[in-house]
């Protein structure tokens, strides 16, 4: 217990000390963000990417075996799990799209309207803490907070409204089944992280 209690104030102080660090952002529209944590190989538009490097609209990223990438994105921050690709589609000149086509997005959003799409699964987000696991068989979608309509893929008329104050997932696959699901490989701690990243104070923390 006495370990477990360290370990929780060793993590309220590291999420401490990225809201006393973490600048408001200073982009304008169309700008890019940065890597903001990396572990193992990432690549952005085949090129290798290093801690610091830009990120801007349009880019595709990639993660490689054992490897993870964190993102700060205007006011979004996404983790990338290993062997994941993402796609960040344009819209003029703001953030149009995610297209996760494979792998495990992490993501904190701002207040807003975006989408995130993966082979089986649209999802209209507005200001949500969001899990996916993506393939071309299925995406695991856990709705962490905030609200999601999910849609299944070519089947957009048949759209449901999510609203979750604490982890809500479901299974979409590729014929347009859906199933509620269980927790899996995410978590609240990994959340408030995210959030500290973006400057905001950490949902899992709230209260």
């Amino acid at each position: 217990m006495k370990h477990q209690c360290l370990q929780r104030r060793q993590f309220l102080l590291l999420v401490g000390s990225l809201l006393a660090t973490v600048a408001a952002p200073t982009w304008a529209a169309g700008a890019s963000g940065e890597v903001k944590q990396l572990l193992g190989q990432a690549w952005r538009n085949d090129q290798p990417l290093k801690l610091g490097d830009p990120i801007s609209l349009g880019d595709h990223l990639r993660t490689g075996a054992d490897s993870k990438l964190v993102v700060r994105l205007d006011n979004d921050v996404y983790l990338l799990r290993a062997n994941g690709s993402l796609q960040l589609e344009k819209k003029g000149l703001v953030l149009g799209s995610l297209r996760l086509l494979s792998g495990a997005l992490l993501a904190v959003f701002a207040k807003g309207n975006k989408q995130i799409i993966t082979p089986t699964v649209t999802a209209g987000i507005r200001g949500t803490g969001l899990y996916a696991e993506a393939s071309e068989q299925s995406t695991y979608f856990c709705l962490c907070y905030g609200e999601v309509d999910l849609s299944p893929m070519h089947q957009e008329a048949r759209r449901f409204r999510v609203k979750a104050s604490h982890h809500k997932a479901h299974t979409l696959d590729a014929k347009g089944g859906i199933e509620k699901s269980p927790l899996r490989n995410h978590s609240d701690d990994e959340l408030a992280i995210l959030e500290a990243l973006a400057g905001r104070k950490p949902h899992a923390l709230a209260g």
